[in-house]
Parts: C-alpha cells; sequence; structure tokens
C-alpha cells in the first residue's frame, strides 16, 4: 500500500503540516514529531487485501471476501490484522457482529506492538492507533490524539486516515467544520481507490457542499463509487439520470 500515491487535489492547498499545526492550537500533545519517512516493513498481504476489499480500493467492495481473509490473517497471529479483528467488532463493520467487549480484549493484547510500529511511522500501525484512540480499543478514549494520529497517517499515504479526516472535518467532529477540507482529505483517499469518500466527493458537488456545485462532477464521482461497488451511488445515478 506505500507506493499508492495521490494524483494531487481539486481544490483547497491544505497540507499535513497545517493539520498538525492545528491539532497544537487545540492543545493536543504529540509524543512523537511529524514523521518524514514511512517504515519499509511491508504488511501482511492477506491485510491489504481486507482493505482491499472492505474499501473498494481493489476492484469492488466485497465486504464477505475481506471478513473471510482477515479471519485467516488474524489467525496467523499478524499483529495489524488482530488490531484491525478488534476494529471491525467495535463497531460491527465488515459483516462482524458488535461486540465491543471482545474489541477490547484483542485490542489489549496487541496496543503495545500496534504503537511500537505506529511509532517506527508505519502508516497502517499508525491509522490503527488513531482508531484505537478514537474508539477506546487498548487506550483511553481521545479524539484529540485519535486525530493526531491520523494526520500522521495521511502524511504517510494511509488512505483510510484522510477518510477519516474529511469525516471528521465534515462532522466538526474534534476540529472546526470545514465542508471545504473535508473535501479535500475525502479526495486524497478517493485518487486511492477508497470507494466512499467518492461517494461523499459527488454528494458535496451536487448540493454545493465546500465544493461548488457541480452536476457533471458529481456524476462523475458517483459513477466512480459505483464502479466500486457503492450502492447508494447506484442510487444517486438513477435519481439523477446518469
Amino acid at each position: 500500500m506505500s507506493d499508492r500515491r495521490g494524483r494531487g487535489v481539486h481544490r483547497r492547498p491544505v497540507c499535513v503540516a497545517v493539520g498538525f499545526a492545528l491539532v497544537l492550537l487545540l492543545g493536543v500533545g504529540v509524543a512523537a514529531p511529524a514523521p518524514a519517512q514511512q517504515l519499509e516493513d511491508p504488511m501482511d498481504p492477506l491485510l491489504v487485501q481486507v482493505i482491499g476489499f472492505y474499501t473498494g480500493a481493489i476492484g469492488e467492495v466485497d465486504d464477505p471476501r475481506a471478513h473471510e481473509l482477515l479471519l485467516e490473517a488474524a489467525a496467523d497471529g499478524d499483529t495489524l490484522s488482530r488490531m484491525w479483528l478488534a476494529r471491525v467488532y467495535s463497531r460491527g463493520r465488515m459483516l462482524f457482529e458488535q461486540d465491543a467487549a471482545r474489541a477490547r480484549e484483542i485490542a489489549a493484547e496487541v496496543i503495545d506492538d500496534v504503537r511500537r510500529l505506529a511509532d517506527a511511522n508505519h502508516h497502517e500501525a499508525a491509522f490503527l492507533v488513531g482508531t484505537a484512540y478514537a474508539e477506546g480499543l487498548g487506550v483511553e478514549t481521545n479524539q484529540e490524539l485519535a486525530l493526531a494520529w491520523y494526520y500522521r497517517a495521511a502524511d504517510l499515504d494511509n488512505f483510510l486516515a484522510q477518510h477519516n479526516l474529511g469525516n471528521a472535518y465534515r462532522e466538526g467532529n474534534g476540529v472546526p467544520l470545514d465542508a471545504g477540507i473535508a473535501a479535500y482529505w475525502y479526495r486524497r483517499a478517493a485518487d486511492q481507490g477508497d470507494a466512499l469518500p467518492c461517494f461523499w466527493l459527488g454528494q458535496m458537488y451536487e448540493r454545493g457542499e465546500g465544493l461548488p456545485q457541480d452536476l457533471a462532477q458529481a456524476l462523475r464521482w458517483y459513477r466512480t463509487a459505483a464502479s466500486r461497488g457503492r450502492d447508494d451511488a447506484k442510487v444517486a445515478l438513477e435519481r439523477l439520470g446518469g
């Protein structure tokens, strides 16, 4: 996943350094400095496939396949796969039934190892530490630290961290509400194949939310999301006659 790079931004030349500055202005203490280079330790290939099927980044969203592969990867004891297992149990993602107690139990077993990888600039580990703080997995819930780790992972080009930063700015969750910055982060994630941000971009262009209202661009992003298996995008295309 580390070789994927966004193809530029459509709007708002917002850099990650600005994101870190904002976090610091909000009073967040980040233990380690902003990373300059990603750890070259490759991820388990099974986990790469899990994330690809879950997000649609390697073709189409396929939760049953992602579910199956994650169980296989976690059974082998892979640290990041086990933390992902905690993540999906935490909120009931990827066809796993929500089981918060099980999620916390798994996370407690691996969080220290995940944190060590994150401190060494492993992009997926940094994203998962952000999730841990966002959802109370092996650590106390702390939205400010969750955002700080998402910024760090996003700087390492982790598209799910970029996706989550888009969510934060669109919802005003721990940061000032700003649909334009949300669109910037969604575009970075969408350029790496994440299907849901493609849908959000279509919706934002359709509504003129943080972006100029532009039906052609809305249809373009809805089509991209639909091609990656998003049923909500297919509904939007039918509604707009696209």
